[in-house]
């Protein structure tokens, strides 16, 4: 099996899983506290596990929202995964969560080489092979909207430390941008930017960790649109390094420029 069929085997596992799980009475229930802080719920643990399964045998070391960093095998390949994105919003029943799975060949970021975002309501998949994206088969392609005033961002507003920056740059990002939207999902919502449907994802604050944003990034990048992590350079990022990152995913530069200016004004992050 290539390392595209295992993303997809991997994908589909996963949405079975969560289909699955959704049918007991208490696949809400709270368990633990996660890798990253977060609690897991039971449907993470059970989605996470799946995956686990469908990798083994195929990486060496995988890096997941739930368990932390864990040993399967060896080989030269790395897998960073987020079984559930949109945790909450699954908890509370809104329809918009996913799998997302970045496959590495190397510990840096750079290293990305693959990677698979599956919608686990409605069974989306986004793939990327390093050389195109292609939603559920089709390849895809970034906006080319320019203008703040045009374009459709969506931002992680989930500022669990609001400071004093922070508190400036939001108020400006609503005033300057026509179109805001937070769905809840970080890993779908920058695949959506991959494939046109937003024009850009923008993480304002040093909040998320690189396994929330990998796959989706490298989508991006690759479909011929722009990334940028403001915190960091991003061929220094260790994947297994539990940092926390601000960052913009763009359909292209000249519009990543404008919110750019706008969140680092005044002193930036």
């Amino acid at each position: 099996m290539d390392e595209i069929d295992l993303l997809k085997s991997a994908l589909l596992n996963a949405k079975r899983s969560f289909e699955e799980i959704k049918n007991r009475s208490e696949y809400k229930e709270k368990v633990l506290k996660g890798y990253g802080g977060d609690i897991s719920r039971t449907f993470d643990l059970y989605v996470e596990n799946s995956i686990i399964e469908s990798l083994k045998g195929y990486v060496s070391k995988i890096l997941t929202e739930e368990r932390g960093i864990i040993e399967v095998g060896k080989g030269e390949i790395f897998a960073l995964i987020d079984p559930v994105d949109g945790s909450t919003n699954v908890s509370k029943d809104l329809p918009f969560c996913a799998t997302s799975i970045a496959l590495f060949k190397g510990e840096k970021f750079q290293n990305l080489f693959a990677a698979g975002i599956i919608d686990l309501l409605r069974g989306d998949i986004f793939i990327c092979d390093g050389k195109n994206v292609f939603l559920n088969g089709n390849k895809v392609k970034p906006s080319y909207v320019s203008e703040l005033n045009e374009a459709v961002v969506s931002m992680d507003m989930k500022l669990t430390k609001l400071d004093e920056k922070v508190s400036r740059i939001v108020p400006k990002l609503l005033k300057e941008v026509r179109y805001i939207r937070f769905f809840g999902a970080i890993a779908l919502e920058i695949a959506y930017v991959s494939a046109g449907m937003l024009d850009a994802f923008i993480v304002p604050s040093p909040r998320v960790r690189l396994l929330d944003i990998a796959a989706g990034l490298f989508m991006v990048k690759t479909a011929g649109g722009y990334i940028k992590f403001l915190n960091e350079n991003m061929e220094n990022i260790n994947i297994f390094e539990n940092k926390r990152y601000t960052v913009i995913a763009s359909n292209n530069e000249y519009l990543a420029s404008k919110l750019i200016k706008i969140i680092e004004e005044d002193g930036g992050i």
